[in-house]
């Protein structure tokens, strides 16, 4: 990954990457929004080991999440695909028959296939195993899988080592959670340091409801949020200190990411939050080191999203994407060394509606457009026409000046959306194991 700011010349080390096989760790926040880490400008939360991964790599000023809620989020991060095309669109209850398709290839399949030990400790929200077996994660490309199938709640919910039920926790019993997360990371960090593996850690952390260990209780200015956030931070220090302690860090690609808005907290000045495709519910802070690849202190300014996460690694690693469906991600380190890339759209969902779309500067809201949450009061009827480089706060609506461009990226969300209409019947078959 590189930085559009400054492209090739200064984010890129070195030579060309591909095939070098580097170390992969990819670390997810749950409901932590853009601006509640203190390098995007939080004064409320404190968020060094964060910041420092940014700081050490690439800043992406403009990552977008393909879903405003979790699900989504994770479906698109781990196919290099919208998650309409999964059939994950919205997010499964506990019982619900949806879950990864085996049809898809998830990043753990995609770098296994290059001799990668892969390895998910947290979070899987992709599917209950309890319900369908081949909903686990040890279907879908990780050697191995410590964690919880679904959102934490205060009712009990089960804990998985692999195949097996290994606990089951309610309420408090749940703070210690992403320590225990921690630990197994970076057991399997120090179990694979001489082979390259792949770690995808999905924390817990911020999702209510709001545990916090003992020792961060009070610990920022922003509640009980704001302390679970520098919890997080804390357990993330922790992995970073095991790769430099393992002499891993220099050739280990470390990303840092949240998968949708916050639900009541700082984005930072952008509109609205969880559940909405305004800049607050998709606009993610999103960080990368590599330090024997990508120079300090850069900035990736042009708009991304998780859906280039999978098409980047597997150009790093020298893995081959499939070739018989559609892939909606780009390879960023292409595009940072210079290399011409197509004109960028982005599409923003949220279930199966199609509710904005994102070309260059202009951001279009659809009429018919969809919420997880009540409209804000007074919100101006759609379309609404936002030019996100002046204005990512979204609250100056051009629409009725550049009618042109209205009449464009309404043009191309039809013929998009048409496409991912044709093959919802397909994407839910798959889903639910047909």
């Amino acid at each position: 990954m590189a930085a559009a700011g400054t492209r090739a010349g200064a984010a890129v080390r070195g030579r060309d990457t591909r095939g070098v096989r580097p170390n992969v760790v990819l670390i997810m926040l749950d409901d932590v929004g853009y601006g509640d880490v203190s390098r995007l400008g939080s004064r409320k939360i404190e968020t060094p080991n964060i910041d420092g991964v940014g700081a050490r790599g690439v800043t992406f000023s403009q990552m977008y999440s393909p879903g405003p809620v979790c699900t989504p989020a994770r479906a698109g991060l781990l196919t290099g695909r919208y998650p309409q095309r999964v059939g994950l669109p919205w997010v499964p209850g506990p019982g619900a028959p949806d879950g990864m398709p085996a049809y898809e290839r998830t990043l753990g399949e995609i770098l296994g296939q290059r001799g990668y030990r892969t390895g998910l400790f947290g979070k899987w929200h992709l599917g209950d195993p309890a319900e369908r077996p081949e909903l686990n994660p040890l279907h879908h490309g990780f050697d191995e899988f410590f964690g919880i199938p679904g959102f934490t709640t205060d009712a009990p919910f089960p804990v998985y080592d692999g195949a097996e039920i290994v606990d089951w926790l309610e309420g408090d019993e749940q703070t210690g959670l992403p320590r225990r997360h921690t630990d197994r990371a970076i057991d399997f960090v120090r179990r694979n340091r001489h082979r390259p593996f792949f770690l995808y850690l999905p924390y817990t952390l911020a999702h209510t409801p709001y545990h916090v260990e003992k020792r961060f209780e009070g610990s920022s200015g922003a509640g009980p949020y704001g302390d679970l956030v520098q919890q997080a931070d804390f357990h993330i220090g922790r992995m970073l200190r095991e790769l430099r302690v393992c002499g891993l860090d220099g050739n280990t690609l470390v990303m840092i990411t949240s998968d949708n808005g916050p639900d009541e907290h700082g984005t930072g000045g952008l509109r609205a939050g969880k559940g909405y495709t305004f800049e607050g519910g998709i606009r993610m802070p999103f960080f990368a080191q590599w330090p024997e690849r990508i120079a300090p202190g850069t900035t990736y300014d042009d708009p991304a999203c998780f859906t280039d996460v999978v098409p980047t690694v597997a150009a790093i690693a020298g893995s081959e994407l499939p070739a018989d469906r559609p892939m909606d991600g780009i390879d960023l380190w292409a595009a940072g060394r210079g290399r011409p890339t197509a004109e960028r759209v982005l599409y923003h969902y949220h279930d199966w509606t199609l509710n904005a779309v994102r070309r260059g500067r202009w951001k279009l809201h659809l009429p018919g457009r969809r919420n997880g949450l009540q409209p804000e009061p007074g919100e101006p009827r759609p379309p609404l026409l936002y030019d996100i480089g002046a204005d990512p706060g979204e609250r100056h609506n051009l629409a009725g000046a550049y009618g042109r461009t209205v009449r464009e990226l309404t043009a191309l969300g039809a013929r998009f959306d048409g496409e991912i209409q044709a093959g919802r019947e397909g994407a839910l078959r798959r889903a639910r194991g047909g």
